[in-house]
């Protein structure tokens, strides 16, 4: 509130000294037209937290020399971002000019639309948040800086977020300058004859004004796209590590279950509209060694995750003295892989068969346990708990 007042304060004395530059100009019946486009630099895809940054592009038939519209937000979607204007005072929506507007010899300003709800439907405050814009030419070695653009330019940009907590599953937020009478009333708009006279401006009124606007509208999805454990699972999506890694698939050892496009739901999760595909490892086999590829909605990579199925350590999909070799060939340092931490690598990873984060002989009699039919390695990588005896064995 104190930022409007000081923002309102600024605007009443540019006012009046507007007004007293128009004094004794005939401006009666003057016109003018302008035409506003909202654009952003994403419309797609977006999620709480991110900021949006939009541009005003706009068109006038007249040498503006003031102006000032609001601009509306959808309320449940965005806040605006608040940055620092150089000067220690708060710029709401940071707000920065381009072009003309950007002149030192302007002045741009922005703050929140008065408290009471000068627009009503669709734009009543219940619904929507406001921003008001307000810009006013300076004094150059020449005359006085204006606004021309017939064919349109990019003015000024704004920034706005997406709020934390948007709750719809998939929805949009708009930003527009309204174009009722009612918004009409909270606009200011000047003119100038002749910049090179600052006694030549002028002020549009309301009936004079031909106003067209472009809004602009953002697609929000909730959550950001990402992988999680499916609900109710022991499925471990492991992101410490220089490898993301997914174990903890126990009925991949116990019950012999493959994974595929079908049975990869039963332990994770994609979030945000995310999609994945999966790519068998160079065996050809969806085990130790496997990767899933994340995408977002649209379709961007995300992230890899590498499958690892502890004992299956040669990743061919069976338990059995290949996975041996390959253990005792491991703690010999006779691969690259064996000199770094066991999450380096997928197949070294696999082969610490109880779970003390070490590659070494230890990890024998589990995986030989396996290979005897007496139970299997506990997926999980839980070293109190890494083994699991069939019952009745």
């Amino acid at each position: 509130m104190k930022m409007w007042k000081k923002v309102t304060a600024i605007a009443v004395v540019l006012l009046l000294v507007l007004s007293t530059m128009s004094i004794g100009v005939s401006a009666e019946g003057e016109t003018g037209t302008i035409g506003i486009t909202i654009t952003a630099d994403k419309t797609t895809n977006l999620y709480p937290g991110d900021i949006v940054t939009f541009t005003i592009n706009i068109s006038t038939n007249f040498r503006a020399f003031a102006m000032r519209w609001p601009v509306m937000y959808t309320l449940k979607a965005f806040e605006p971002v608040v940055a620092n204007d150089g000067n220690g005072d708060a710029d709401y929506g940071n707000v920065i000019g381009l072009g003309t507007l950007e002149d030192t010899s302007s002045y741009l300003e922005s703050g929140e639309c008065p408290v009471n709800d000068p627009f009503g439907a669709p734009y009543a405050k219940s619904n929507y948040g406001c921003l008001l814009i307000q810009w006013t030419g300076g004094t150059t070695g020449t005359g006085v800086t204006n606004y021309y653009e017939p064919n349109g330019a990019n003015a000024l940009t704004f920034q706005l977020r997406v709020k934390a907590g948007y709750t719809s599953n998939r929805g949009v937020g708009t930003v527009a300058i309204p174009t009722t009478n009612n918004a009409k009333n909270v606009f200011y708009l000047q003119g100038i004859t002749d910049p090179t006279d600052a006694d030549s401006t002028y002020k549009i009124t309301t009936a004079n004004l031909t106003f067209t606007s472009t809004p602009c509208t953002v697609n929000i999805i909730k959550e950001q796209a990402g992988l999680v454990p499916r609900t109710g699972t022991a499925t471990v999506i492991d992101m410490d590590g220089p490898v993301n890694y997914i174990y903890g698939l126990n009925a991949i050892v116990a019950d012999g279950e493959e994974i595929d496009e079908t049975t990869i739901f039963k332990y994770v999760t994609p979030t945000g509209d995310a999609s994945f595909t999966l790519e068998e490892n160079d065996l050809g086999v969806m085990s130790t060694g496997a990767t899933l590829h994340l995408y977002d909605a649209g379709g961007t990579f995300l992230a890899d995750y590498v499958f690892v199925v502890f004992g299956d350590c040669n990743g061919d999909g069976v338990n059995n003295g290949m996975d041996t070799q390959v253990m005792i060939d491991g703690f010999m340092y006779t691969y690259e892989w064996s000199f770094g931490d066991v999450k380096d690598n997928a197949t070294c990873f696999s082969c610490d068969t109880n779970a003390n984060g070490a590659l070494d002989p230890d990890d024998l009699a589990p995986l030989l346990d396996m290979n005897a039919g007496i139970g299997y390695v506990n997926q999980s990588y839980d070293p109190d708990n890494f083994f699991i005896e069939y019952s009745g064995v």
